[in-house]
């Protein structure tokens, strides 16, 4: 019964999205308020019946009803709750379903929000592009991604999922991941709107601005989440292998971060009106295109179970995309002299001309992700063999792109808006490149005599620099001018200028996890050791004891769990556990690491095999500043929230407002 109402909501969802979007076009066309109102009932009740439709699939699996497929396929008897419910986003499906609901979800907050301002032209397309996506996703669900086919027999026990899922981020990551893609169809609707009407306003373009925004905190914030998972769970020792579904993720992020930019731009001066529309466009169709890779079966992931050959969903999701993406290309044609710049950027030593050099270079690495990412594909179709990129490709173009993004995080928050003074923004430089020489002299003296260790962080700690010195010359500046207690007037400045700091708490958040992909990719140490039990091996100022290991038998497993001392000289410091278990419902073994981590370096064991002669084979490893990047995850998110902050403040904003906005 639960199966046949979850998808019979499904089905007057679709009907309901294309009757919506139908009733808004019809607005659009002819100002008709009781056409739009219509429209937006619509969206709502389709929205409702989607989460009625992701009610019936967790109750079918929360009652592990096996005669469903989908159950039967990603849930057991002896699977966690916990895990029952993450089993919700486990299969394509399930996935999918989610997505949609949260577009759905953010459709009527959007909504809502939009009724305190009053009707403007542009909302009526709005709600005809989220209805017409919502329609668009139910059709998938209803046809080729059915979460609800029910087996004519009802088996005794399910598949169950995979143990590497049955992890603590594995319930928050893919969430996070589709609030984000969510999240990015609200600035998609907003951009096909301004094109479609030839128009924006400035409460659309705050509006836009604001989803845009909370679409890559998700977005972000699901990458680093699945960057932990992969560091703790897969026993390889990364957090990040440039494998194609984590690309798929990080190339509408790339474009997001682009878009933030050259947002920040035209709200300042009203430059690259139509180029932001492209962008916020681009970011959504990126990441159905991320659904098509992971999903779709068009590239194949050696670390993530997804499909390994096309699925039928391909078809629609590529029709989809080209669809999508003619229908942005008319409407920026058609509206070249409607949506045009206020003014033209005129100096190169300016903020805008920063702004613009930094999103042609993220602009040019998510490129070149994709064209690795597709490589295999391109060949095939062109000489009929698949050759795939090795990381070192990736490496070889993060890495130079990755040290100028540094350097003109550090230079651009310096530059004026217009043009800038080069006399001033050398006097305003000279500080924290002196900083930057003093820590290469500093590395020298201290034995680093790797080149691109010492020019990325004398990089780093010039951006850091600059970026505090931008942080305190509005307080020094607000101090001299006010007698009050000091603590107050900071209290005061960061209250006015929320969005400011926030952006700039972003700005070093990204500087932080940057330490940490450079100190643990550069400095690392490994190595596989074969020990008796009361053995030693040394690994970087560290020291190993094998003791010995121990069996335990479950009902689902047989864990192999290896007992290790960890000594600093002769001091012991921890007792780290690694396990190589073997799970009954795949006849595999997989890997649960042991990690010491402290703020300077993680300590990182796999028990490569269980004991075999009395002999244990172990995996060591040292990894400086891992954990800078947790960190700087976490500010990335404080800061995000800080700028996402509503208020009135953002009238006054200071003048030297950073490039996030």
């Amino acid at each position: 019964m639960s199966a046949l109402i979850g998808y019979l909501a499904l089905v007057l969802a679709l009907v309901l999205g294309v009757v919506s979007a139908a009733a808004a076009l019809a607005a659009a066309r002819s100002s008709r308020p009781s056409w739009l109102a219509r429209a937006e009932d619509a969206l709502c009740l389709a929205t409702g019946l989607v989460v009625v439709a992701t009610g019936s699939l967790l109750y079918l699996l929360l009652s592990r009803n096996f005669q469903s497929l989908y159950v039967y396929s990603h849930a057991s008897t002896y699977q966690p709750t916990i895990y029952l419910i993450s089993a919700l986003w486990a299969g394509a499906e399930g996935s999918l379903l989610l997505w949609a609901m949260f577009i759905g979800l953010f459709a009527v907050v959007a909504l809502l929000l939009h009724r305190r301002h009053g009707p403007d032209r542009l909302w009526p397309y709005t709600v005809a592009t989220l209805s017409a996506v919502i329609a668009f996703f139910t059709l998938l669900l209803v046809t080729t991604q059915n979460p609800f086919f029910m087996m004519t027999a009802t088996p005794p026990e399910g598949l169950g999922m995979s143990p590497l899922l049955e992890n603590p981020a594995m319930i928050i990551h893919p969430p996070t991941l589709f609030l984000g893609y969510a999240a990015y169809t609200l600035p998609f609707a907003m951009a096909i709107a301004a094109l479609a009407a030839g128009q924006s306003s400035p409460e659309s373009r705050r509006s836009l601005r604001r989803w845009s925004l909370l679409g890559w905190l998700f977005l972000g914030a699901g990458i680093a989440i699945g960057a932990w998972w992969a560091y703790v769970e897969l026993g390889w020792g990364g957090y990040w292998s440039w494998d194609p579904v984590e690309n798929a993720s990080l190339i509408p992020w790339l474009i997001g971060t682009a878009q933030l930019h050259s947002l920040l731009a035209e709200e300042r001066r009203g430059i690259f009106r139509r180029w932001n529309l492209a962008l916020s466009a681009a970011t959504f169709l990126l990441c159905v295109l991320a659904t098509l890779v992971t999903r779709g079966g068009i590239v194949t992931s050696d670390l993530h179970g997804f499909a390994e050959t096309v699925q039928p969903i391909a078809h629609y999701l590529l029709v989809f995309l080209l669809a999508a993406v003619g229908l942005v290309s008319v409407l920026l044609y058609r509206g070249r002299n409607q949506v045009v710049d206020e003014v033209a950027t005129e100096h190169l030593l300016s903020r805008e001309s920063s702004l613009f050099i930094t999103n042609l270079l993220l602009i040019g690495l998510a490129a070149a992700i994709l064209l690795g990412m597709m490589f295999p594909n391109l060949t095939q179709f062109i000489q009929g063999t698949k050759i795939t990129l090795t990381v070192d490709f990736y490496d070889r173009i993060f890495a130079p792109l990755a040290l100028v993004l540094v350097t003109l995080l550090g230079i651009c928050p310096l530059l004026g808006w217009r043009e800038s003074s080069p006399a001033r923004l050398v006097e305003r430089l000279r500080f924290p490149a002196l900083v930057a020489i003093l820590t290469m002299v500093a590395l020298v003296l201290f034995k680093v005599h790797q080149p691109m260790a010492l020019l990325a962080y004398s990089l780093l700690a010039f951006a850091v620099t600059s970026l505090f010195g931008d942080a305190l010359r509005p307080v020094l500046h607000r101090l001299q001018q006010r007698s009050g207690n000091p603590f107050h007037e900071l209290l005061c400045l960061w209250s006015a200028n929320r969005r400011s700091y926030g952006a700039r708490m972003v700005h070093l958040a990204i500087l932080i996890v940057a330490v940490g992909i450079a100190g643990s990719s550069l400095f690392k140490t490994e190595s596989t050791v074969q020990l008796l039990p009361g053995q030693r091996a040394s690994i970087h100022h560290y020291v190993v004891q094998y003791e010995g290991s121990q069996v335990v038998d479950t009902r689902n497993s047989q864990r192999n769990i290896a007992s290790v001392s960890l000594y600093r000289g002769q001091s012991p410091i921890a007792v780290l556990r690694p396990e190589k278990n073997l799970h009954y419902s795949i006849a595999q073994y997989i890997s649960e690491v042991a990690i010491r981590s402290t703020l300077i370096d993680d300590v990182y064991i796999a028990l490569e095999w269980p004991e075999h002669g009395g002999i244990a084979t172990l995996r060591l490893a040292v990894y400086p500043l891992v954990s800078w990047l947790w960190l700087g995850a976490g500010l990335l998110l404080v800061g995000t929230l800080l700028a996402l902050w509503p208020g009135s403040a953002a009238r006054h904003e200071a003048q030297d407002e950073p490039a996030i906005p």
